[in-house]
């Protein structure tokens, strides 16, 4: 077995390439060839790039070679976009070139049956021979804002720079997920990896890199099927001491499973067999793709906190009751408040307020308005010594970006008890403090179910790593 600093050196290649072959560039807009090509001089790849088209010419300002043998420099790694005919011979080429790696966008291998397999087994056993690795085939690839680097087929603009990698198996379903967060949220990406039909590079290899990569603080991860399970096991219960990873997975019911052979030819493989591995390696499940970017953000955003003892602050205590079940469904606990920290927000109501946890504020902020209510309880209710973690369920009361700002001065306070919020209201409102709250790195949710499973996922963290 190789070590895994080998198995880092190995995979390397795919994230901090110095040279690319793009096997497949296009002169047409909108192939695939074509944007991958585009996408790394967008990005301003610091490499050498190297066209690859059988006709001779510019493409994109950039000489192309009609072969990569024809390429007089040394090449490191090869994007191969082509038809499904021709993957084997220039997989060939690369290995007779001295390739490094290749990231094979191509379809039509195991995923398709028993011919597609035969294929990809020859096409492994080509790269094996070489000592070359391989992403794909059937994938998006690669995406390292930080080096800059990618070899999506899906246009990207920028990407901003973060703290989550991704990991996922798939192809366009990977780009779409991209840019979905690329427009939606407000966190950055260490890395992407799509890896399609997992012919070689699996997501314990991912994992190895993931774990020595100073940029990255949490993992999510897009999982059709696990190709080595004793070494994902692993890799994996070695990373998530330190580093979260969330996982959602395919394939739980048979009509699932059926799906993910006929695309990327994965057997998922029975789901209680993962739900134990991913429990034994510290791993929190995430049932569908709004959990997998709710967790991971609470990971890389928010402190591990000490216990599920729970403060609620609300202006409805409709919404607190709601969240009060919603805590109990996730094993969250509704702690009580210390006597001081009522007598703080008691100074601020009326005398017939009546104070509790959830704590509802809607007579304070009538008196002191919606900025100095929501400061005092929120301020109250972090330096009570019996919470650990914060849920505020917002509201549109409060208007602007300077209406949040205290809560700069809330995080740092406190910088190791978890806060989440959940802003119920007007949609334009929501949509205006949605960015001014994460600025902060607090978590903002829509809905107050996710914002209380986002907790809880910090918890159940807790549980299956530190307890």
């Amino acid at each position: 077995m190789k070590s895994e600093s080998a198995g880092v050196d190995s995979v390397r290649v795919f994230f901090e390439p110095r040279s690319v072959a793009v096997v497949g560039a296009s002169r047409t807009p909108g192939k695939l060839g074509n944007t991958v090509l585009k996408n790394l001089l967008t990005w301003k790849f610091p490499g050498q790039i190297f066209p690859v088209n059988p006709n001779p010419g510019d493409i994109l300002g950039l000489p192309a070679y009609t072969s990569v043998s024809a390429i007089p420099h040394p090449v490191e790694l090869a994007v191969i976009a082509i038809p499904m005919d021709y993957v084997l011979d220039v997989a060939r080429e690369c290995a007779g070139k001295g390739v490094k790696g290749m990231v094979i966008i191509t379809s039509g291998f195991n995923e398709i049956g028993e011919e597609g397999a035969r294929r990809q087994q020859e096409l492994l056993r080509i790269a094996r021979s070489a000592g070359m690795r391989i992403v794909g085939p059937n994938t998006t690839g690669i995406v390292n804002p930080y080096h800059p680097f990618t070899t999506t087929f899906v246009e990207m603009g920028a990407v901003r720079k973060g703290a989550i990698a991704f990991i996922a198996q798939t192809g366009m379903f990977a780009g779409l997920m991209l840019q979905r967060i690329m427009t939606a949220e407000n966190f950055g990406l260490s890395i992407v990896a799509g890896l399609g039909n997992k012919s070689d590079v699996a997501d314990h290899d991912i994992l190895e890199y993931l774990a020595q990569d100073d940029n990255t603080k949490a993992i999510m991860m897009y999982i059709e099927g696990v190709k080595d399970g004793r070494r994902f096991y692993e890799t994996a219960r070695r990373l998530t001491k330190t580093k979260p990873i969330t996982a959602m997975k395919i394939g739980r019911t048979p009509e699932g499973a059926r799906a993910a052979l006929s695309h990327t030819g994965s057997l998922t493989g029975s789901d209680a067999v993962f739900d134990a591995v991913c429990r034994q390696a510290g791993i929190v499940r995430a049932s569908d793709f709004d959990e997998l970017i709710d967790f991971a953000k609470m990971f890389a955003c928010q402190p591990v906190p000490k216990t599920s003892r729970t403060a609620v602050v609300t202006l409805s205590m409709g919404a607190g009751a709601l969240a009060s079940d919603f805590c109990y469904e996730s094993g969250l606990e509704l702690v009580k408040l210390k006597p001081a920290t009522l007598e703080k927000v008691a100074r601020k109501s009326p005398s017939w307020a009546k104070l509790t946890n959830p704590m509802d504020i809607e007579t304070m902020v009538e008196l002191v308005g919606p900025v100095e209510g929501y400061r005092t309880a929120i301020e109250a209710a972090l330096a009570d010594e019996n919470v650990d973690q914060c849920l505020i369920i917002g509201a549109t009361v409060l208007q602007t970006e300077s209406d949040v700002r205290f809560l700069e001065s809330v995080r740092k306070a406190y910088p190791q008890k978890a806060i989440s919020v959940c802003i119920l209201g007007a949609k334009d409102v929501y949509e205006r403090l949605f960015p001014a709250i994460e600025k902060y790195q607090i978590p903002v949710f829509p809905g107050l179910r996710r914002a209380v499973n986002a907790l809880a996922a910090l918890n159940r963290y807790r549980q299956l790593n530190r307890e």
